[in-house]
């Protein structure tokens, strides 16, 4: 029997929280960022400061967890650090601090971008029978149904069910077509079918007043953003008001967020234990029955995932033992062991192997991304029989709680991402060594899934170390060092690149490193062309440049540059968009230095010159388009 455990519910509570007062004078003293944390969350004394508050105005180009882009009039864009209503803190200097901002975002955006399962208010004539006297041209999003719960509330009691009365309404939508929309109600005396059937104009609008940014896409307008500027040169979002202008294809965005509408006719009431079932998992839990369906519908997505990564799936059932309240349940359903694992909490999946037959049950505290997690390492010791070494293990079960369909990007909790953009890399020797324990630590956790997640997207690697998962968990004579050996150099390198450029929405598939194009030296005339994308990262010309020497340059066409816009290879006033260059040599890069569409360079030492168009790292995936760069050595004056 072995036991693989994750500590993955416990990470969040691990990071210092420092608290942040809301009303800031616009010039104040304040704590030397380094000094402003502790354990405890207690703000120390330390030197004066000046802060600055300024207003912003402008478009939003881009949301990402814990910051906000915003492109002002004059054209250039700037990310902000924002703290959203699901979110504990911002980061700060590489520290979790509580800034809470004051979000409101309103508009109306037509009434076909509804969805099945959210919750709307309205105000109409309505009878007994559930139908409207007029058609419905607008309704209110109900973004807190918790203070405004399912209801309908009459002016006047009609004399007959035929009869209409002004009605305030609050339903749940059933289903909505272009001109018809019904809702589910409250059951009642007057409404005995519990529900009502809305005639809707083609021009029916929804009406949205929230107080997060889960519903804010690019393109929407910034009517007016207060924004603190600390002494680090980081800028926080203390309040901000956006109106909904941007094109979007659905009104929720996130997969939790529209399995919480899925699932918002279930009830929301913790129970006794009972099972819920999906295809591929038997659910143990006292969780809600809602909570329950969506973690299934979490954990069939993920088996999908998997399953589609490897080729092979587990030939039983997953049994997943999901606890709230301990209480309830008895030492012959949660062994000692797992106990004491869900009260950290945290949880643990238990596996028997023996001969070609292998089962494994997960134990796990409420927290669903600790159930997922866990639910990855029975997946793979069903499938396998184990879940390899715990570098492997532990990285592999990391990517399936936060790989998503379709998204190539970096995804991950803000508080991790900010951990391995700021800390001291860890070395690639450290991650994989062997004999490592499970649920040492979240940081070490971090790491080894920063290194699968290179590794399974990097197409320069992938496939290799997909056999070589598959090889440490049916524990066949492999290894990293076997695997990757003779690329050691090649990967030390890319994982550098990689976590010095890290963050939410960075694509190791588009930043991949050329290693085929070989360089030339240039002599007499002699040209060299590239094709150059926006869309990716530092990218290999055949050019050879020699220290000291001049080299000629010309960048011709246009890329389409978020939120820019068009742009040549000159980029936007403050460089976004501008094509850039690197001299690579001995696995090192020089100082990158700016080009542009046409001009001369001295190289500053010998290697190959790459090129790339300036943008933020994490922000390449919305670039599109591509220029044509040659370069020659500079003719000797005559």
């Amino acid at each position: 029997m072995t036991e693989s455990a994750s500590k993955l519910s416990s990470r969040p509570n691990r990071w210092p929280i420092t608290t942040t007062p809301k009303l800031l004078q616009v010039t104040f003293a304040i704590l030397v960022i380094a000094c402003l944390f502790s354990w405890n969350a207690q703000i120390v004394c330390a030197q004066n400061l000046r802060v600055t508050r300024e207003q912003v105005t402008g478009t939003v180009t881009e949301v990402k967890p814990g910051t906000i882009s915003i492109k002002s009039t004059d054209g250039e864009t700037t990310a902000y650090l924002i703290q959203d209503k699901t979110d504990r803190a911002v980061v700060i200097s590489g520290r979790p601090t509580r800034v809470p901002c004051n979000i409101r975002v309103v508009g109306e955006i037509p009434l076909d971008l509804i969805e099945q399962g959210m919750a709307v208010k309205l105000q109409c004539k309505l009878n007994g029978l559930g139908k409207t006297e007029a058609d419905i041209d607008s309704v209110q999003l109900i973004v807190d149904e918790a203070a405004e719960p399912l209801q309908v509330e009459r002016s006047t009691i009609p004399d007959s069910k035929k009869e209409f009365a002004d009605a305030t309404v609050v339903g749940r939508v059933l289903s909505y077509t272009s001109s018809r929309m019904q809702l589910e109600v409250p059951k009642s005396n007057w409404l005995r079918k519990g529900r009502i059937s809305l005639k809707v104009t083609k021009q029916a609008t929804l009406k949205i007043d929230d107080d997060s940014l889960a519903r804010v896409v690019p393109g929407d307008q910034v009517e007016e953003a207060n924004v603190l500027k600390l002494p680090s040169g980081e800028q926080v979002v203390e309040s901000i008001k956006i109106k909904i202008t941007g094109d979007r294809k659905a009104l929720t965005k996130k997969f939790s967020d529209q399995l919480k509408n899925k699932f918002s006719h279930l009830s929301d009431e913790p129970g006794p234990p009972h099972v819920a079932r999906s295809p591929h998992f038997a659910l143990h839990t006292d969780i809600s029955q809602r909570q329950a369906q969506i973690l299934l519908a979490k954990l069939e997505t993920m088996y999908d995932l998997v399953s589609g990564y490897y080729r092979a799936h587990p030939r039983n059932t997953i049994e997943c033992y999901v606890v709230r309240d301990l209480s309830q349940w008895t030492a012959e359903q949660i062994p000692p062991s797992a106990q004491a694992k869900i009260r950290e909490p945290a949880g643990v999946t238990i596996s028997r192997v023996s001969g070609r037959s292998a089962r494994a049950i997960v134990y796990s505290c409420d927290n669903q991304d600790v159930a997922q997690h866990e639910a990855v390492h029975a997946f793979c010791v069903q499938t396998f029989g184990s879940t390899g070494p715990t570098w492997y293990s532990e990285g592999m079960a990391e990517m399936g709680q936060y790989w998503k369909k379709g998204n190539l990007a970096v995804d991950i909790s803000p508080y991790v991402a900010n951990y391995l953009a700021n800390a001291e890399p860890e070395k690639l020797a450290d991650i994989v060594k062997l004999g490592q324990e499970t649920g040492d630590s979240w940081q070490a956790y971090s790491w080894r899934w920063a290194l699968c997640h290179l590794l399974a997207s990097n197409p320069n690697y992938s496939k290799r170390f997909k056999q070589l998962g598959i090889n440490l968990m049916k524990k066949r004579n492999d290894s990293f060092d076997q695997a990757f050996g003779p690329h050691a150099d090649e990967i030390s390198f890319e994982y550098d690149q990689f976590i010095e450029n890290f963050g939410n929405g960075y694509r190791a598939d588009l930043c991949v490193w050329d290693w085929k194009t070989k360089p030339v030296k240039l002599s007499g005339s002699r040209l060299v062309k590239a094709k150059v994308k926006a869309q990716a990262g530092w990218q290999a010309t055949k050019a050879l440049t020699l220290a000291g020497t001049s080299y000629s340059y010309e960048a011709t066409g246009n890329w389409q540059f978020e939120p820019t816009g068009e742009l040549d290879a000159d980029g936007s006033a403050g460089g976004q968009g501008r094509l850039m260059g690197v001299i690579f040599k001995d696995f090192k890069l020089g100082e990158p230095f700016e080009l542009g569409t046409q001009g001369e360079f001295i190289a500053k030492e010998d290697g190959q010159l790459y090129v790339r168009c300036q943008d933020d790292w994490t922000s390449l995936s919305d670039n599109s388009g591509s220029i044509q760069f040659q370069v020659q050595k500079t003719p000797k004056s005559k």
